[in-house]
């Protein structure tokens, strides 16, 4: 395995640190019944987008942490090479945009990072099944 490319690690290392605190706030949320901060400073301006949706923020505590799983297990498929690790990144990026503030700022900056690699790599080097197909066909 080849060493992972600046971008590469930094898409990894900003997925584990959003998932990991997905994952724990979420979990506190379960156990305790309040989110990280929620006593203190209250909650952030995620839970006015959610609400606006009419989805309760008390409501939000299994999303998190699923959300979460998801961001750690998009850094390890990043970190492996997979072929489609960046739209994977871009896809689970678009669902995090409403986590307002650390959610929204991960999410710009991996969709970023993920279009910057994208484009550097150049064009796939996988045919679709179509295109194979018609090329098949036309040897015929």
């Amino acid at each position: 395995m080849q060493k992972p490319s600046v971008t590469t690690s930094a898409i990894s290392i900003l997925s584990f640190i959003l998932g990991a605190w997905l994952v724990f706030d979420g979990t506190r949320k379960l156990v305790t019944g309040y989110y990280a901060g929620e006593q203190t400073i209250g909650l952030g301006p995620w839970a006015t987008l959610v609400s606006v949706i009419g989805i309760r923020p008390s409501d939000m505590a299994f999303p998190f942490l699923f959300l979460g799983v998801l961001w750690i297990v998009n850094g390890v498929i990043v970190l492996l090479g997979s072929s489609a690790r960046y739209e994977r990144t871009i896809a689970i990026s678009i669902v995090t945009l409403f986590y307002a503030i650390p959610g929204t700022i991960v999410a710009i900056i991996s969709i970023s990072l993920s279009l910057r690699e994208r484009r550097l790599a150049g064009p796939s080097k996988k045919q679709p099944a179509s295109s194979r197909l018609m090329q098949i066909g036309s040897e015929n």
